[in-house]
């Protein structure tokens, strides 16, 4: 199984093409590094995301303000603890709804603090609390230290969620596109189907990502 050190670069190569944003950069780290939230070997980062997102909704309650952001941890780390490795959150099913569980969330956030700080100030602390929960803790101190200060160098910043969601699902895919090229194969079908899929769909979705990536460099660089 590959490590996140191979994950990782992996994941920026796949997004940088179509998001050469530092932060949205960040979100395919994210995308790449939860999937394999739903091995066993995980267990204690999936308490963490239920524990901050049950203090994050409580917080909110508290203060009559909306709490599906932290809902949405809940929602979503109680998914990851009852799924199989290698099943349903690594399908192309599977991604999407870990990339749309993930846009909500960001998107909720940023509402949340909208009108009451600056929007770099939104997605540092965004940044935080993905990086914290999510990312392998060999490389949270260098993340945060390079993302803060790639936002802060970063003109013209702005938050779209069909970006959000591309960045997330883009490095979710590149997890599993990997995955495709080891021999225990990634269920892509799943829930409709438990057939494995190999090499040859690893190969398949690259040059996919080939042919969508050339024309969108050439295009958006003129």
């Amino acid at each position: 199984m590959p490590s996140y050190k191979i994950h990782i670069p992996f994941a920026l190569i796949m997004a940088l093409p179509f998001f050469p944003n530092v932060f949205l950069l960040s979100l395919a780290l994210f995308g790449t590094s939860i999937i394999d939230f739903d091995n066993n070997i995980k267990e204690n980062q999936i308490i963490i995301m239920f524990l901050i997102g049950l203090v994050l909704a409580l917080i909110l309650y508290i203060f009559n303000l909306p709490s599906m952001i932290g809902v949405i941890l809940i929602l979503l780390a109680v998914i990851f603890f009852i799924s199989k490795h290698r099943g349903f959150m690594h399908s192309i099913l599977g991604i999407a709804a870990i990339s749309l569980f993930l846009t909500v969330f960001a998107a909720g956030f940023y509402l949340l603090l909208v009108d009451v700080v600056d929007l770099k100030i939104i997605l540092v602390l965004l940044s935080i609390i993905l990086g914290f929960i999510v990312l392998n803790r060999k490389l949270l101190f260098p993340y945060l230290i390079l993302m803060i200060i790639g936002i802060y160098l970063t003109p013209n910043l702005s938050l779209n969620v069909f970006h959000i969601f591309g960045a997330f699902f883009i490095g979710c895919l590149s997890h599993i596109t990997l995955d495709l090229f080891t021999s225990s194969g990634v269920s892509l079908l799943s829930p409709l189907s438990s057939k494995k899929f190999h090499k040859l769909s690893g190969i398949l979705i690259m040059v996919i990502w080939i042919v969508a990536a050339v024309p969108y460099l050439f295009i958006f660089s003129n």
